[in-house]
């Protein structure tokens, strides 16, 4: 196993994902190409490196690296590169130069303990300083988050997330809750976070986890058509998705509601837990339609005579049933018709399209897919639309 130390000259590849990362060092034997993955390195950063040299067919001598240790920069070279790399935006290699001449050894000192001397360098304002100071701070904290955070399996991508929502309060959230990333960090869903409270020591009857669990099982059932489902099914899949056996959900739902993640309703009896977002959805969705549902005031009697008109004129003959679905239709602002195949919706559908033509009213057809549409189009002889292309709806 080799030792190597030196500073990060260029940054040839990254993966974001992984952290597989190509670099070339530069020690005091000149410049090394390294792979292996990292969890956050920069230019111009300081490492100690640990593995073996291979013999690449392609690129020649590599170090595959197999561990590293992030250094501060000890000698005059090594601080003025990292400061000039690139790492602290507004700071060049010349301004970086200045700096190090100035503090020499005591540079990283002065910028952490007394950044308002920087203002003693040429170029650098009062507030330049702040800045600077402020940037190598969390430069280092966040060297340290994701050290920290690769602990727990958790990949630099995701990592970076997590620590620009929670900045220095991610120990606290990982060691107390981590099931709050799946509340706030995208891409973290319910069993990402239950890895990781596996691995940060969080019991499998913890608070945290079932109440968390409670609310992954209401969101997958709404992936089923189900927004809101039975407390005892509820307890029974959260009870088997987690291994553990909940005595009494209630508690946890009561503080889901709390937070208004959810919403309790008892119906007949029957107590219903809804994610709140879809029951407010479906609440919206309700007044909609009876918002729509506008009265017809046209006398009922003359209905039935311009129908009798239409259905003469076009030729058509409706049994009962389709009658009174067209008189329906004319009446309220909503109807549902349904009916198996050779029922005669198609020939009610029309004539409700001839009645409305000749009151003078204009007619969109909508379906729900293009070819709907386009079966609709052929039976009713009207364009048809999608849903979406008929609302503009374009998904950005």
């Amino acid at each position: 196993m080799e030792v190597v130390t030196g500073y990060v000259e260029h940054i040839v590849f990254r993966n974001e994902e992984n952290g597989y990362t190509v670099f070339n060092l530069e020690n005091k034997e000149g410049e090394l190409t390294c792979v292996g993955n990292f969890n956050f390195i920069n230019e111009g950063e300081m490492l100690e490196l640990h593995g073996d040299f291979v013999n690449h067919n392609v690129y020649g001598s590599q170090l595959r690296v197999s561990s590293h240790e992030l250094k501060e920069p000890e000698d005059l070279v090594s601080i003025e590169r990292y400061l000039g790399s690139g790492a602290v935006k507004g700071l060049g290699a010349a301004l970086a130069g200045r700096i190090v001449r100035k503090f020499k050894k005591d540079t990283f000192r002065i910028i952490e303990e007394e950044p308002e001397r920087l203002a003693e360098v040429k170029g650098i304002s009062e507030r330049k300083a702040r800045e600077i100071a402020e940037q190598v701070e969390e430069k280092r904290d966040m060297r340290q988050a994701m050290i920290y955070l690769q602990k727990y399996g958790i990949s630099t991508t995701l990592a970076v997330k997590i620590y620009k929502y929670y900045g220095a309060k991610l120990y606290k959230v990982l060691e107390e809750n981590p099931y709050q990333l799946a509340d706030n960090i995208e891409g973290v869903g319910f069993k990402t976070a239950d890895e990781i409270a596996a691995r940060a020591g969080i019991h499998m009857d913890s608070d945290f986890r079932i109440q968390s669990g409670i609310f992954y099982v209401l969101q997958q059932a709404v992936g089923e058509g189900h927004i809101y489902l039975p407390g005892p099914v509820l307890k029974a899949r959260a009870g088997h998705l987690l291994g553990v056996e909940i005595q009494d959900t209630g508690k946890y739902i009561m503080d889901l509601c709390i937070e208004k993640k959810t919403v309790q309703k008892e119906v007949g009896g029957e107590i219903r837990v809804y994610p709140s977002h879809y029951y407010y959805m479906e609440l919206n969705t309700a007044r909609m339609l009876h918002d729509l549902n506008i009265d017809c005031s046209m006398p009922e009697d003359m209905m039935e005579k311009r129908l009798h008109q239409v259905e003469k004129k076009e030729q058509i003959g409706l049994d009962p049933m389709q009658h009174r679905a067209v008189i329906e239709s004319i009446k309220h602002g909503l109807l549902v018709l349904t009916g198996g195949p050779g029922t005669g919706k198609t020939t009610t559908i029309n004539t409700m399209i001839q009645f409305f033509e000749s009151e003078g009213m204009s007619i969109l057809l909508a379906a729900p897919t293009g070819r709907a549409a386009k079966r609709m189009t052929e039976t009713t002889g009207y364009e048809a639309q999608t849903i979406h292309r008929l609302l503009e709806v374009n998904g950005n």
